[in-house]
């Protein structure tokens, strides 16, 4: 890949190039980015990090007041446990002991009469309206990040040559297909010059076994190249006649195993090889539209009727669809068909659903141990306790030990050491702090695992395509680890799932003081562990990659050749290796920051530090992200947007998500009490649902909840209705459908035909969808560029130089 300058170069912003919008981009880089190359998917994404910091920090402002005013609460408890809980609803103290919380920064000699004092409801309210307008800019900023991912795609498909912009995918062919009856069959269909056609077979196991005498053919070359080199830069050395007798030796042995390789596949690979799809190249744009147009039919139209016979080959009805990018295509897997695929894939999500019940025990087991710990330091201090002298505070806990958290909470930790009644109170508050610590720890290293977990489903589901893998694993790496780190602490009310973990929690039904003491603290530990964590394993490798460099470098001479006797590369292949960093995971990256999104806006309003997290998350993430892309990552296949607009899509489902659990925290009854929409008083901890839904501070909650769902619900319905209608039209009449027009509206705005661009080196990514011209192929099958642009077929491989050129041995 191109070395980048990570500091300067610019990877642009969703916004307009002028007018207001030059105001809203934070690193001031303009909209156009210099990894436009990379196709949209990379782009997208740098882009949608960026709109993560802004909708962050914008809602970590709103939330400001929140944190002033929870921060400064009445919980004398819990603000003595040098915790995070002081930041959350848990510090304004519970409904029944506190009616009414001090104004922050307010002086009570200039306001008498309890004007330092507002009543929790009357703070409810302000809650709720602060919620709605942090809602308010989510919403706009969800609509805004909406049109702008599909104007940066139609933006780059219209200014970069690809070869999937000439190309058709034919789902299903039959099997005696030829690609010269291809092309003749489309060139007199759309009137269009074909200019290739390679076909997909089911030769799975095929693949497979040509893989496996890859790895012999490259360990052979590597065996020749190294006795290239004792005849060559070694003669006369010692030794040099034993070694290379051994090395003889090694090669005759590795060219018996590939004659063996080669036997067991004529065995277990079928003779005759049965075409399953195509590809067809067309010269021109206009010819992938005219295809399309023509084969432009609804499903009912496809496989029932108005079919017309001169469109169908050999007979067969074809179903085609804009082929992906060659480089994304998963040649092994097309001949698995969706319901194996399915299968694979529930099997996979059975295996993490057990894991996620694992977790589940394990962060039962640290609350109970955490609630017993904690139970000793929870009896209440005696009244006036805390206006007695200090002498007198001591003396009352030397009489009773079990009020020592009484006196030892006033007390600095070095202070608390030195006094031996405060000496099980400290190890008390440290043990509870480290068994919180522990858990996050616990749901990091889940996390972890369900990454490795869905990287290996990946190849065990057998995808076509790897931007279909990396969307499916993307979906459900982000599910898994939203249920483990930011839902977990809210099963521990629920009755069932204490039964099957044989763990009882008494005060865990609701958000209570307790529960902003424990589970809540946990979830901002997690998400403060989450800023570092999934960066740690990254930047370690890269550290140790530059370290191995720099040795190297130190070891060089004026000729360019290592001192360093250890370090010899006898191929080429092997020092690019050596220099090549690790690849780019778009999935995993897509699926964290969209973890960290959910987490920290969820419980925004009860937590409000949990966006101030987020945002700073986001923001190191663009940092390290762009500096490791720049200094570090392989150049990635060419990503479509689809993962983008995958996450933008689940970002609406957010909204109504924190708009739930916002009535959910405020309205439960255990911090504020409410007033019903006349005016009465609610004793919501044993009210019904629908009494706690009827209060007056969440009645600006409902109403935005209300109208989000309403509007969305109205446009996918009068949309999907006006399709379905308009589809039902055309099918009675056998009119074609209008899947096309995206299509037309992407096409290049400077036409150039297919074996023009594919000869100056024009197109992005890989030009041909020939197998044996993958990169990824090419090294895996151990051929040559040469000896694929000469062949297009698997079965071509055969012979011992397909990698070693004209090198004889005497």
């Amino acid at each position: 890949m191109a070395t980048y300058n990570w500091k300067k170069t610019t990877t642009g912003r969703h916004c307009f190039a002028g007018g207001c919008g030059e105001q809203l981009d934070m690193w001031d880089e303009g909209r156009t980015s210099e990894f436009s190359q990379f196709g949209s998917g990379i782009t997208n994404y740098f882009k949608f990090l960026k709109w993560c910091c802004w909708v962050m920090f914008i809602l970590s402002i709103l939330h400001v007041p929140v944190l002033i005013v929870n921060v400064y609460g009445a919980n004398d408890l819990i603000a003595s446990s040098f915790n995070l809980a002081t930041t959350t609803f848990g510090n304004l103290g519970s409904a029944e002991d506190v009616e009414s919380v001090k104004i922050p920064g307010c002086d009570e000699m200039e306001l008498p009469l309890n004007g330092c004092q507002v009543k929790k409801n009357d703070l409810a309210i302000l809650y709720s309206f602060i919620d709605v307008a942090g809602i308010t800019f989510f919403i706009l900023a969800w609509l805004w990040l909406r049109k702008f991912e599909s104007k940066e795609s139609r933006m780059l498909n219209r200014s970069t040559v690809t070869a999937s912009d000439y190309t058709i995918r034919l789902k299903s062919v039959p099997v005696d297909t030829t690609e010269k009856e291809l092309a003749i069959h489309f060139a007199r269909v759309t009137g269009e010059a074909v200019a290739a056609v390679h076909l997909a077979f089911n030769n799975s196991e095929e693949i497979k076994q040509y893989i496996k005498r890859g790895r012999i053919m490259q360990q052979r070359y590597n065996c020749v190249q190294r006795i290239r080199y004792e005849k060559t830069m070694r003669e006369g050395h010692r030794g040099q006649k034993k070694r290379l007798r051994n090395l003889m030796r090694e090669r005759e042995e590795l060219t018996l195993a590939v004659r063996q390789n080669d036997e067991r596949r004529r065995k277990v690979v079928r003779e005759r090889q049965d075409a399953i799809q195509a590809f067809v190249t067309f010269e021109t744009e206009t010819g992938l539209i005219e295809a399309m147009l023509k084969y432009n039919f609804n499903w009912f139209q496809t496989y029932c009727c108005c079919y017309p016979e001169r469109l169908k080959f050999k007979g067969q009805r074809l179903v085609i669809e804009q082929a992906p990018e060659p480089s994304t295509i998963m040649w092994e897997n097309l001949e698995y068909s969706a319901s194996s695929r399915y299968f694979r894939k529930f099997l996979t999500t059975s295996v993490a659903l057990l894991a996620i019940l694992f977790s589940v025990m394990l962060t039962f087991l640290a609350r109970d141990f955490k609630d017993k710990v904690l139970k000793n330091a929870s009896m209440p201090c005696p009244d006036r306790f805390f206006d007695q002298d200090s002498d007198y505070q001591l003396e009352l806990v030397k009489n009773n030990l079990n009020l020592s958290h009484c006196y030892c909470s006033t007390l600095g930790i070095i202070d608390q050491w030195k006094i031996n009644q405060c000496h099980d109170y400290l190890v008390t508050r440290v043990t509870s702090t480290s068994i919180s610590y522990g858990a996050g720890f616990v749901v990091i290293f889940m996390n972890f695992f369900f990454t490795w977990l869905l990287n290996v489903a990946g190849s065990f589901e057998k995808h076509q395509s790897l931007d279909n893998m990396e969307e499916s694993n993307m979906v459900r790496v982000f599910l898994l680890k939203f249920v483990n780190s930011g839902c977990l602490v809210l099963l521990y009310g629920q009755k069932w799932l204490q039964r099957l973990v044989r763990i009882r929690f008494d005060d865990a039904s609701d958000f209570n003081v307790d529960w902003y003491a424990t589970g809540g603290t946990t979830v901002m530990i997690i998400m403060l562990l989450n800023i570092i964590a999934p960066h740690v394993a990254s930047l370690i490798a890269y550290l140790r990659h530059r370290a191995k460099i720099r040795r190297l470098e130190r070891n060089l001479t004026k000729d360019n050749e290592t001192t360093d006797s250890h370090k010899i590369w006898y191929t080429q292949e092997k020092l690019n290796e050596f220099y090549r960093g690790h690849p780019f995971r778009l999935h995993y990256r897509y699926a964290q920051v969209l973890v960290t999104i959910y987490i920290c806006w969820m419980y925004a309003i009860s937590m409000p530090l949990m966006p101030m997290i987020g945002a700073f998350s986001c923001y190191l993430s663009y940092w390290v992200d762009k500096f490791l892309f720049c200094n570090f990552y392989r150049t990635p296949p060419r990503y479509s947007d689809r993962m983008g607009k995958k996450c933008t899509k689940l970002l609406g489902f957010l909204i109504v998500l924190h708009m739930c659990m916002s009535l959910w925290m405020m309205g439960g009854g255990h911090i504020f009490q409410g007033e019903s929409l006349s005016g009465k008083q609610i004793d919501s901890i044993t009210a019904s649902w629908r009494t706690r839904l009827l209060k007056r501070h969440l009645l600006t909650i409902e109403v935005t909840l209300v109208l989000f769902v309403t509007c969305i619900f109205l446009s996918h319905f009068s949309s999907a209705f006006l399709s379905r209608v308009c589809g039902c039209i055309r099918c009675l009449t056998c009119q074609k459908g209008n899947r096309v027009r995206g299509l037309q509206n992407n096409m290049n705005t400077l036409q150039v035909n297919y074996t023009s661009a594919r000869d100056r080196e024009i197109i992005r990514g890989l030009s041909s969808y020939n197998i044996l011209q993958n990169p990824k192929y090419q090294e895996a099958f151990a051929i040559t560029p040469e000896f694929a642009a000469m062949h297009n077929k698997v079965s071509s491989i055969g012979g011992y130089n397909t990698k070693e050129g004209d090198l004889t041995l005497a």
